[in-house]
């Protein structure tokens, strides 16, 4: 529940210039709706940030179906709701607002366990010869720079590729809040040798699941593949905390070769 209310929350914040925001409640059982209005377009908080997406709380069918008709009653031309999970409990809410479902993507999953270095030696071996390590930052001003670096390489790489950066400056910008006001949640982690940065990747930490959200390497560093050690890292990290750990969706060989399953994510659309 803090998870979720912490990204919608700091989204609303960053994004209430250009956002009609309509948020409903439930007591009994707790049920929150947050909505959103951009361009004509009705769509939950977070909307082209997040790969999950959904109402936040219990499952109350009939708490759902009135959030729905209140929906219903804005001014919104078309709507859209990418990433909600496919078992999700509020699935009579999403029809009565949007009709029916498309697939969208699935996101790729590691479960928690051991057996990482086992079924991926080759990567095991090339991580003990290369001496690196992997390090969270955790002082705010080493955390700002970290994200910095990231964003920067993000977008050099990008650019490079001759592709467009999805993270403009308003989304750059809520990233920037999440990492400085969100420490709970947000996660940079850096890999290293010998003192140097090679890759570095934002996580989201969640109770039982890490999710990755976005990585960048240094390219005069690429011939050791430093985004793929970085993953593998964290992930060595993350099975020894029993958790987890989501890629989102992308259907990177990178994500899939270390993945165990794969969670579908569905699109609801509708046009008045």
């Amino acid at each position: 529940m803090f998870q979720e209310y912490a990204f919608a929350r700091q989204w609303a914040r960053t994004f209430a210039c250009e956002a009609e925001i309509a948020v409903w409640a439930n007591n009994d059982p707790p049920l929150i709706v947050p909505l959103a209005i951009r361009a004509g377009r009705l769509g939950l908080i977070g909307e082209g940030l997040f790969d999950y997406l959904d109402v936040i709380g219990g499952g109350s069918p009939d708490a759902g179906c009135e959030a729905a008709e209140a929906a219903l009653a804005l001014d919104w031309r078309a709507s859209r709701f990418t990433g909600i999970p496919a078992g999700s409990p509020h699935e009579g809410f999403w029809r009565a607002l949007a009709g029916a479902a498309l697939p969208f993507a699935a996101a790729p999953v590691r479960a928690s366990g051991s057996g990482l270095d086992r079924e991926h030696p080759r990567i095991a071996r090339r991580w003990a010869a290369t001496r690196v390590t992997v390090a969270l930052a955790e002082a705010p001003a080493a955390r700002r720079r970290r994200l910095a670096w990231l964003l920067d390489h993000k977008a050099r790489e990008l650019a490079t590729r001759g592709m467009a950066n999805v993270l403009g400056r308003l989304e750059q910008a809520w990233l920037v809040a999440m990492v400085e006001q969100e420490p709970r949640l947000s996660e940079l982690w850096e890999l290293q040798r010998g003192g140097d940065t090679l890759a570095a990747l934002l996580c989201w930490r969640g109770q039982r699941v890490r999710y990755a959200y976005t990585i960048s390497y240094e390219p005069r560093a690429a011939a050791l593949s430093p985004g793929v050690l970085a993953l593998y890292g964290v992930l060595r990290h993350t099975m020894s905390e029993g958790r987890s750990f989501n890629f989102l969706t992308g259907e990177q060989e990178f994500k899939l070769r270390f993945a165990t399953h794969r969670e579908q994510l569905l699109r609801y659309q509708h046009e008045r």
